[in-house]
């Protein structure tokens, strides 16, 4: 069945349908995003970080500069992008949020002592990478770019060398 279905979703992926299903979706995850930074942020002012010690702050940015982008690098490893984008692509990572979701479950599934302290740390790698990653993104995206030979400008306009075959 899951076969059938990328099958299918793979034959359908340039239909006006797959387009519309694509923005809609991307407004969706727009919205809870906000909804979920919105809560995070009343976290954040009840008190969220209370807990948080000088060795957590090194725990965190340790797993944001060091942890995630060697993880994410080894993840790359056999992928034949360039060098760059594998470097973009780890450094950024995959979205933090889940973190929220997994914690969430193992709490709820299991005896956990400190369960604040561990939602502080998880709450200060939130919030750090949202302030490095926010801060960064433009720059490092342009900077992709213009070594692709990508006009941002241009949307939807593919990079030189991959515009096919003149008809």
């Amino acid at each position: 069945m899951f076969v059938t279905a990328l099958t299918f979703r793979g034959a359908h992926r340039d239909h006006e349908f797959q387009d519309e299903m694509h923005a809609i979706t991307e407004q969706i995850e727009r919205l809870a995003m906000m909804i979920l930074l919105i809560l995070f942020g009343g976290a954040l002012v009840s008190g969220l970080l209370t807990p948080i010690t000088w060795v957590d702050v090194v725990v965190a940015l340790a797993v944001l500069l060091v942890i995630r982008p060697v993880t994410g690098w080894i993840g790359l490893l056999g992928w034949a992008g360039d060098r760059d984008e594998k470097l973009t692509l780890s450094f950024f990572g995959i979205r933090g949020v889940g973190s929220i979701y997994y914690l969430a479950y193992g709490i709820n599934h299991m005896p956990v002592a400190n369960a604040e302290h561990l939602w502080a740390i998880v709450g200060l790698i939130i919030l750090l990478s949202i302030l490095l990653h926010g801060l960064t993104v433009t720059p490092i995206m342009r900077s992709l770019d213009e070594r692709r030979g990508v006009d941002p400008e241009a949307k939807g306009v593919p990079p030189p060398g991959l515009q096919g075959p003149a008809h």
